[in-house]
């Protein structure tokens, strides 16, 4: 069932792009597991997969709603889908040429709709897709919003591979570095051509005169002019400030208390920021005195810096999973950003491409560092702009000599620029976004660091399209609520001018006193935005709002219905209590109330039981006939049934249950 448009070359690019990830066949890990169930939640279909396509079969890293974790190729309808960059929609997979005969659609479980975003990797090959599936056709397809967010999940997913290829990458070098680590302490004596092979610098200190012997290599990796000798402090001056207990000083090396096997920041005129580790050990005259300091250097720059960009991909999800607002996620991922860069401004900016301008959200600034908040035209700094809406990185090494900014290198310098890195991110093909890294020394920028900025921008595009859609939702939340409100009022404004000349004002009463429970149930939906409201909650504001909370004891675990329910358990109580208050407990000064409810059973079994006792009150009775309040308490919680009425001593009591599953559903 492979695609036949897809050449041998593009098979063997994917498998290769699979092997390079070592994906094949792992364990489930929840962040794709989470992917797979925001989709198919999003797409509203029951099954979602993150299907790798290998020559004769497809494998699901994550699924949700599917039993096997890999079919055949014959039964792959992912295959289709790896020729494109778009999203592969087949309405009704019964009736597409490509599906029809497919064993899936004809047998167990019967699919019909199928939609597939590429994980396209970023040398451009695609390697399978984040799907969803329906055993139902939908001849509408998917909503362009849908679309837009599988492809974005799909980035995501890529994102997470890279993350797992960098992470294993390092785990590579920190075993090497141990290895190199354990063989230089090892070998101190060894040759010196050996060692330099290696990278490797040594050094012997003369503690009396604070005069150290080096090799080339040492002035290789400290950037100094080749010599046999150097005072100690030529090296120490190098040194940040806040590393300078890590770096030995003449009283501690006389001491023997200078730290031996440490790593510690320079900074090199011309070279910007370097990561030195030293390993080293004291000898000792007859006394027990030590006499020399001899030991070993590398530049460990790289390695770190690699560490750090793996460690800020960790991070960025717990920093931005509880920032709300767009300014305080700039910040903090700036931060990480500028961290992992050695930066001295990182940030992010909102593009407007018509017009050429960024607006930058207050960004992360290294102390002293002025920030750039605000408006800015592109084209006030440069012509880089033009790289920027190619979609090319712009890596500008030196403001002053680079062509795109050298007529603009003063207005950049008196910002304490030097070296400029703007990436931009792409949204449905809208340069909205750009990413931005700055220097004050020079930066000797690679390949894998401008990846890393890529990456992290997409992540942060979603995190910042996920506050943005919150914000819009709680808009149109406020403004249903209020036209609500406004339908209610017309409602009982209409009721009280037609009800006028009923003679009956207690059915008049009622039914306006029913309205308002209705009102009040959407008003706890409304503050948790239309998704859920707890049960305690809906106790709380009901009894509230008729003004007999002091009466009622209400306790129960932590449970949280759906729109449908709690406007359902709102009426209910509404209706147990205007009764209460009529004929029971609530009649009278010193009646009480209680209500209980749990849960019985796990999962899609769990059953909700909820418990109403009345005591204190006259003795129970019967009515004569049963009113429109009767009959709703009678039918239960959201019409199910499940209801138990006693009116034996001490007072009228009702136990309800119903599926907790319906309770609690948000559609």
């Amino acid at each position: 069932m492979a695609d036949p448009d897809l050449n041998e070359d593009m098979h063997i690019e994917r498998l290769e792009a699979l092997d390079a990830y070592n994906i094949m066949d792992t364990e489930p890990e929840p962040e794709f597991d989470d992917i797979v169930l925001v989709a198919s939640t999003l797409c509203g279909t029951p099954v979602a997969l993150v299907s790798l396509v290998e020559r004769d079969r497809q494998w699901f890293k994550a699924r949700v709603g599917f039993e096997a974790c890999d079919t055949p190729i014959e039964q792959s309808v992912c295959a289709h889908a790896l020729g494109s960059s778009e999203v592969l929609v087949i309405p009704d997979l019964q009736l597409d040429p490509r599906t029809r005969a497919n064993t899936l659609v004809t047998g167990e479980p019967h699919i019909r709709f199928y939609a597939g975003a590429p994980l396209i990797t970023p040398d451009e090959v695609v390697i399978g897709t984040l799907c969803v599936i329906d055993v139902e056709p939908r001849p509408q397809g998917l909503e362009e919003g849908q679309k837009a967010a599988l492809q974005a999940l799909a980035r995501q997913v890529i994102t997470l591979l890279e993350m797992r290829r960098i992470s294993q990458r390092k785990d590579d070098l920190f075993r090497r570095q141990k290895s190199i680590s354990a063989n230089i302490r090892s070998s101190v004596n060894a040759s010196l051509a050996a060692q330099e092979a290696g990278r490797i610098g040594t050094f012997e200190i003369d503690i009396a005169s604070s005069m150290m012997r080096v090799s080339r290599e040492f002035c290789r990796i400290f950037h100094l002019p080749i010599a046999e000798t150097y005072p100690t402090r030529v090296v120490e001056d190098m040194v940040l400030p806040q590393d300078k207990e890590l770096q030995s000083s003449d009283a501690t090396r006389r001491e023997g208390s200078a730290p031996l096997d440490v790593e510690y920041r320079i900074r090199v005129p011309g070279y910007g920021l370097r990561w030195i580790a030293r390993n080293a050990s004291f000898r000792h005259d007859e006394a027990g005195r030590p006499v020399k300091m001899i030991g070993t250097v590398r530049d460990v720059t790289a390695a770190k810096r690699e560490a750090a960009r793996v460690q800020a991909l960790l991070d960025v999800g717990d920093r931005l999973r509880d920032l709300s607002d767009m300014e305080s996620m700039a910040i903090a991922a700036g931060d990480l950003m500028a961290k992992a860069l050695d930066a001295t401004r990182a940030g992010f900016g909102i593009v407007n491409a018509a017009d050429e301008t960024v607006m930058v959200p207050p960004e992360w600034c290294a102390p002293g560092v002025k920030s750039l908040a605000g408006l800015h035209h592109f084209r006030d700094y440069g012509s880089f702009i033009d790289d920027l809406k190619r979609g090319e990185a712009v890596v500008v090494a030196d403001v002053a000599t680079d062509p795109r900014t050298r007529d603009h290198a003063p207005a950049l310098l008196a910002l304490g620029i030097r070296v400029l890195v703007n990436v931009p991110i792409f949204e449905l093909g809208r340069f909205g976004l750009v990413a931005f890294i700055h220097h004050d020394q020079p930066y000797p920028w690679v390949e894998e660091e401008i990846s890393f900025v890529r990456s992290f921008g997409n992540r942060i595009q979603i995190a910042m399209a996920r506050v943005q859609a919150e914000l819009e939702q709680q808009m149109l939340n406020r403004e249903m609520s209020h036209r609500l409100k406004n339908t209610l009022s017309m409602v009982q404004a209409i009721a009280t001018q037609t009800l006028r000349p009923v003679a009956e004002r207690d059915l008049v009463q009622a039914f306006e006193k029913r309205l308002h429970a209705l009102s009040t149930a959407h008003d706890i939906l409304f503050e948790q935005n239309w998704t859920s409201a707890s049960v305690y909650a809906v106790v709380d504001r009901t009894m509230n709002g008729i003004g007999v909370r002091d009466r009622i004891d209400a306790q129960g675990p932590n449970v949280r219905f759906g729109p449908k329910g709690s406007l359902s358990l709102s009426l209910l109580l509404h209706e147990l209590t205007t009764n209460a208050m009529k004929y029971g407990a609530l009649s009278n000064d010193t009646g009480r109330v209680a209500i209980d409810w749990r849960i019985d059973g796990t999962g899609d079994g769990a059953i909700f039981h909820l418990s109403w006792r009345e005591t204190g009150g006259p003795p129970p009775r019967e009515p004569e006939r049963q009113g429109f309040g009767s009959k709703l308490i009678r039918m239960g919680l959201i019409g199910t049934g499940g209801v138990l009425v006693s009116y034996d001593h001490p007072g009228f009591s009702a136990e309800m249950t119903a599926a907790l599953l319906q309770l609690a559903q948000t559609d």
